[in-house]
């Protein structure tokens, strides 16, 4: 389904990363040099960020949402919270999070669990929501601690994923178009079982990701389109992305080889290193696309202002939560 929404903003975005890393030596330790050569050279990670223990997803994006600048609990009407890590079946993480932050009763607060699309799939809701004018703002954290959910001994995913929280603020103001463009396949190729280890089907991963995504993409693409933003999935597959999109390998920067995949966070954390630590300035129109568990797949077309919106990223001493 393609959507369109007028007079939307991303006003503010914050990331936090533990100072705590995993090294490809240290993969190389475990697993041998040639096979940490050969996954360097097709995923491309070089280190990943590994939370503290104890560390939950809550305790990272309660962290990213106090780097937003103003007062969060003016004029936030919904709240929603991306994870696949939640510190409880139940109640809802978004509830637990609207309290801790300091938000209001009134705040509509949902959870989204879309894995690697999360970050955008809430964009979506976001956009929906503020259709309605009772809604002035829609506050989005998330992000997922996935070292403590993976089998240390596959070699495939133990060096794959990094501990990130994020948080946006989502409003109204000025003339920008947002499109979206979104679906989802029902598959299981990407499991995380209740109490159990993540597990992967990396053909059919494969499959999906060099056919529905650039499929979904080209249908956003417009003449005026300056870059396409990833997320950090794999950087053999994001190179054939691009390549299938049609998009030069200078309009597809990646931060996998330093961050390695950030899941619900991957999309904020490129956007918040391309705004501090790469100089990206000005205006630029971007197509974001975040795909996985599901197999889901969502993407927009939307202007990013890299000068007038605040990126903030931080990295937490591996002691503090």
């Amino acid at each position: 389904m393609n959507q369109t929404f007028h007079g939307l903003r991303l006003e503010a975005l914050a990331c936090v990363a533990p100072e705590g890393r995993l090294t490809l030596e240290d993969y190389a330790a475990r697993f041998g040099e040639a096979i940490a050569e050969r996954y360097h050279k097709v995923v491309g990670v070089g280190q990943v960020r590994r939370a503290a223990p104890g560390t939950s997803a809550a305790d990272l994006a309660r962290a990213a949402a106090e780097r937003l600048p103003g007062d969060l609990r003016a004029e936030v009407d919904a709240f929603l919270c991306v994870t696949q890590t939640p510190r409880f079946d139940a109640p809802p993480e978004s509830c637990l999070l609207q309290r801790e932050l300091g938000l209001g009763e009134h705040v509509i607060a949902l959870d989204i669990n879309q894995g690697c699309a999360g970050f955008m799939a809430a964009l979506q809701a976001a956009a929906h929501f503020l259709l309605h004018p009772a809604v002035r703002r829609v506050l989005i954290c998330g992000g997922d601690v996935l070292s403590g959910r993976i089998d240390e001994t596959d070699h495939a995913t133990a060096f794959m994923f990094s501990d990130v929280g994020f948080a946006a603020l989502v409003g109204r103001g000025g003339g920008d178009t947002w499109a979206f463009a979104n679906g989802t396949a029902g598959s299981k190729a990407i499991t995380l079982p209740r109490g159990g280890a993540f597990r992967m089907d990396g053909a059919d991963v494969f499959s999906f990701t060099v056919s529905k995504v650039p499929e979904q993409i080209l249908s956003l693409r417009t003449p005026e389109v300056d870059c396409l933003l990833l997320h950090q999935s794999n950087a053999f597959i994001m190179k054939q992305i691009g390549r299938l999109c049609g998009f030069a390998p200078e309009q597809v920067p990646t931060d996998i080889a330093d961050f390695g995949n950030a899941s619900s966070a991957s999309l904020p954390l490129l956007l918040c290193d391309l705004a501090q630590n790469r100089g990206w300035r000005g205006k630029r129109t971007a197509i974001l696309s975040g795909y996985g568990c599901g197999l889901t797949w969502v993407s927009a077309r939307m202007p990013i202002d890299f000068d007038s919106t605040p990126f903030t990223l931080a990295f937490l001493p591996h002691d503090r939560r």
